[in-house]
């Protein structure tokens, strides 16, 4: 059956091959960089942008109605530090962190999800779990405050 010409241009429309979407961002940078907007460094661009807001939303609404899992939360959190934000910013803005108790199994399903994601280790604090460079979940021990 011979293609229409319909079907080939809706095939053409894709966002193009790897190397196409490799360039393009590669020249955003390099505009970025060398742009009249030089001196707005922490600007993001639109789609930057929205996409952070969007992780913002879900961490603190859920999606479709849903509470995030686990996962999600954490990884909305990494990206997020990937775009500059800080863990103040996020509970500044009303993201607030989960208390889950650790046990065994948990600590292990963690480290090794964190072994296979590589996530920061300051994303893991959005659940109360502190991890060290080496992907251990680090005991927490309480501080004791001091009376004036």
């Amino acid at each position: 059956m011979a293609e229409t010409t319909k079907n080939r241009r809706s095939a053409a429309r894709g966002r193009g091959s790897k190397e196409a979407v490799a360039k393009r961002r590669a020249a955003r940078e390099l505009n970025s960089l060398l742009g009249k907007s030089r001196t707005a460094d922490h600007k993001l661009d639109g789609r930057t942008e929205k996409r952070r807001r969007r992780l913002f939303q879900e961490l603190l609404e859920g999606r479709n109605g849903e509470p995030l899992k686990p996962i999600d939360v954490v990884s909305h959190t990494d990206e997020l530090l990937q775009l500059g934000e800080s863990f103040a910013s996020l509970r500044k803005a009303g993201v607030k962190p989960r208390k889950i108790a650790l046990d065994e199994s948990i600590v292990a399903s963690i480290e090794k999800t964190q072994a296979a994601y590589s996530f920061k280790p300051a994303s893991w604090k959005i659940l109360g779990v502190s991890i060290d460079e080496n992907g251990s979940v680090v005991a927490k021990s309480r501080r004791k405050r001091s009376s004036k």
